[in-house]
């Protein structure tokens, strides 16, 4: 199992916090949120991906594909796929399953505040980015899995 949540990044403090009732809604931090009428939301904070994604990676993808892929790599650790599990794999018969409502709304947002400015300040990324089964394309481009791929 591997969880990115505003309730913890481990299943077992994810699991103890939905037990004791914990709320995951807080004021809003990311942004300045003045402008609107409700600043509360479920954010995810203490987020890290060090050890689980590239740097360059990190920079580059929108956060719900950095959730996705941390919670899929500490998904497979817990499983005990490791290195040599991975050696043996048939990678063409090896997929990802996800389940998202929403893709990279950042990532989307930002390239419609570009386009207001030009069409060459947007990011030839966005609609790729934004899609649902980004999560799970990253990590089977990441890991060389082959199999089937999808978003639900």
């Amino acid at each position: 199992m591997g969880v990115v949540t505003q309730l913890g990044h481990e299943p077992d403090v994810f699991y103890n916090n939905l037990l004791e009732g914990v709320s995951g809604i807080s004021e809003i931090e990311t942004f300045d949120c003045a402008q609107f009428p409700k600043r509360i939301a479920g954010e995810i904070k203490s987020f890290s991906t060090d050890g689980l994604v590239a740097p360059k990676f990190s920079k580059r993808m929108d956060k719900f594909m950095l959730y996705s892929l941390t919670a899929e790599k500490k998904a497979l650790q817990d499983g005990g796929v490791n290195e040599d599990v991975m050696e043996e794999l048939d990678k063409t018969k090896c997929g990802v399953l996800i389940g998202s409502a929403m893709g990279g709304m950042k990532v989307f947002n930002d390239a419609i505040e570009a386009l207001r400015i030009s069409y060459r300040k947007m990011n030839p990324f966005c609609v790729p980015f934004a899609t649902t089964n980004m999560g799970s394309t990253m990590l089977a481009m990441d890991l060389g899995w082959m199999g089937p791929n999808y978003s639900i």
